[in-house]
């Protein structure tokens, strides 16, 4: 191939990615810059303690959305991509009914949860109730928003995180305009944003709620289970790596140095979702290409996608840590999260790793090789366990910290050496 012929298909590439590209990166944007000054705000006004306890509770909705993601959201562009190019309308309804099912039975479950921690745990009984009321609303927008990039409409996205930007800092400024801030009060916000969400996405006729056979729906289920069944448990030992040491340091050093680690983690966070926007818009894509050319071109995709998000995400690391003198006093204004700053040395590692991974992750889901996933969180798990016992003996919760920038290591490195490897993907029958 000449160097003409690189030049016009690169070109070509380009014109037929900008929108979608573009679109990805408002939708993320504004969503994920939504809740990263969100947080900011969060932690700046509410007492450390209290903003400690808002984290752990916001945990428990995070380990939800990773179930829900696992289970449901990664399988459906592998599915759509093999049966549903002509039968989108009855898919997309039936993953509806789906996801509904899903939002039910978990807010049923935090609800007993926090009927449980009434006694013992007075502090977070409440918020994790708040938490079974929003819930729904935060199951459904998740599955709207990815739908919309798997029916290539993320304009709508971008739209409704749009709003729900809106709708988020209204609400949280008429709560300190009524000094009414609370662990109870923000959830409540995280709850109005994604209906207002929501509202926008179905009046763009994305997702419309409409009959459809129970046949159709066990069919849907029994298809997800089938390409996520490896993919759910693995999500359960990703949120114990990676979210769940909020909890461990909560109970090990308390809540204010959970809310501490939080606040500086979240400064990390921006290039995690940027990456995360290349993931909706590039994955149903990927599905289809492997479908259609097989899986020498998903292990081409990975060599390429690691290169390029490890990259970005070193990048930005390098120069958070490089200006966190200057960043952290000046945005949080509180001395003890400032005097943290030397733990942003193990959470980079973790975010880098991190990046390598969902890049490398992309081409075994869409090739639907689910189990390798599991198996890579589970030897992250297993380096986690082992180093965090030891690390935490001597170092405290700064040895929790360490101990999951290595457990996500170990378990990236599983992940990036299956997705480069050969194997001829088999014909479907």
């Amino acid at each position: 191939m000449g160097f003409r012929s690189r030049v016009r298909d690169a070109w070509l590439f380009t014109y037929r990615w900008k929108g979608r590209i573009f679109f990805a990166f408002a939708d993320q944007g504004l969503f994920s810059g939504s809740n990263f000054v969100l947080t900011i705000l969060y932690a700046t006004w509410l007492p450390i303690e209290e903003f400690g306890r808002y984290v752990v509770v916001w945990t428990v909705a995070l380990f939800i959305e990773a179930i829900q993601t696992s289970l449901v959201i990664d399988a459906l562009p592998a599915i759509v991509s093999r049966y549903g190019r002509r039968n989108r309308q009855r898919i997309d309804i039936a993953a509806l009914w789906v996801v509904i099912a899903f939002s039910i039975a978990s807010s049923l479950l935090l609800a007993g949860a926090a009927a449980a921690l009434s006694g013992w745990f007075p502090n977070y009984a409440g918020p994790l109730f708040v938490l079974a009321l929003v819930n729904p609303l935060q199951r459904l927008y998740l599955f709207f928003r990815r739908l919309c990039y798997i029916r290539d409409r993320q304009a709508v996205a971008a739209a409704a995180a749009l709003v729900y930007g809106v709708a988020s800092f209204a609400g949280v400024f008429a709560l300190a305009y009524f000094h009414a801030i609370s662990v109870g009060a923000v959830l409540t916000l995280s709850g109005l944003g994604s209906a207002a969400a929501i509202l926008v996405i179905m009046l763009a006729g994305v997702g419309r709620l409409t009959k459809i056979r129970p046949i159709n729906v066990t069919w849907l289920a029994a298809q997800i289970w089938s390409s996520s069944r490896w993919l759910a448990p693995a999500a359960v030992v990703s949120w114990v790596i990676t979210w769940g040491m909020f909890p461990i340091i909560a109970a090990v050093s308390g809540s204010a140095a959970a809310g501490v680690v939080r606040a500086l983690q979240n400064l990390l966070t921006p290039v995690v979702q940027f990456n995360a926007a290349l993931n909706l818009a590039i994955l149903p894509r990927v599905a289809d290409k492997v479908a259609d050319h097989g899986e020498s071109y998903a292990r081409k995709f990975a060599i390429r996608a690691t290169v390029i998000f490890t990259a970005t995400v070193s990048a930005y690391c390098a120069l958070i840590l490089a200006t966190a003198h200057i960043i952290l006093p000046a945005i949080y204004k509180k001395p003890e999260i400032a005097a943290a700053a030397f733990l942003l040395w193990p959470l980079a590692l973790a975010i880098i790793c991190e990046g390598a991974r969902i890049a490398s992750s992309m081409s075994l889901l869409a090739m639907r090789r689910a189990r390798i996933v599991f198996l890579a969180r589970l030897v992250a798990l297993a380096a986690f366990a082992v180093t965090g016992i030891s690390l935490s003996y001597f170092m405290g919760y700064v040895g929790i910290m360490w101990a999951n920038a290595l457990g996500t290591a170990a378990g990236t490195a599983v992940v990036v050496s299956a997705a480069l490897k050969y194997r001829e993907l088999k014909a479907p029958l």
